[in-house]
């Protein structure tokens, strides 16, 4: 599914994200890393993604002002999840929805350096399917809050060796269809 923005109140009126970003509270989530993928949490969050980009300005800024910090880690794991899924399907598309999710997450974290397990899976799903990172930010930085298209390029920046996965923590399980950022 393509990130194109359009429009679109999905019937909640003008400043209401169409799928709002409450949906992430749900104590369902509880663990959500350690669900296997795909999961059918994964499209919660898919359509709170969607509805985010297909957004207008104001309606996005209004998303990111009502996400507290279990929302934020929600789409933070988010974005690690759909690193390993956008390699089992070969999909620069899920990279960018796993991406978007980072930056929303980003300044309603309680630590932002929950993030960068997600960023350094990003990166190397991104390079196993021929991308890179950078342009990948490039693609949805209008989607996002200046201050966290700062931290993703911020973290882009970084030298190769502080933003791979063993720099994290983070390794690789299974391959192709069945890989796993773990």
């Amino acid at each position: 599914m393509a990130l194109s923005r359009r429009p679109s109140d999905g019937g909640r009126g003008p400043g209401a994200p169409p799928v709002p970003v409450s949906r992430l509270k749900d104590g369902r989530f509880h663990g959500y890393l350690r669900h296997p993928l795909p999961h059918e949490r994964d499209t919660i969050v898919d359509a709170v993604v969607i509805s985010y980009v297909k957004a207008a300005g104001p309606v996005r800024q209004r998303a990111i002002d009502d996400l507290d910090t279990r929302g934020a880690s929600v789409l933070s794991v988010y974005g690690q999840r759909m690193a390993s899924a956008a390699v089992r399907a070969g999909s620069v598309d899920t990279l960018r929805r796993g991406l978007v999710a980072v930056g929303m997450a980003q300044a309603r974290l309680r630590d932002a350096r929950e993030n960068l397990y997600p960023l350094a899976a990003l990166h190397d799903a991104a390079s196993l399917l021929g991308a890179s990172l950078r342009n990948l930010i490039t693609e949805v930085s209008d989607s996002l809050p200046t201050s966290a298209v700062e931290e993703l390029r911020a973290f882009d920046q970084r030298q190769e060796q502080d933003k791979s996965l063993a720099a994290m923590g983070l390794r690789r399980l299974g391959g192709g269809q069945t890989l796993l950022y773990s």
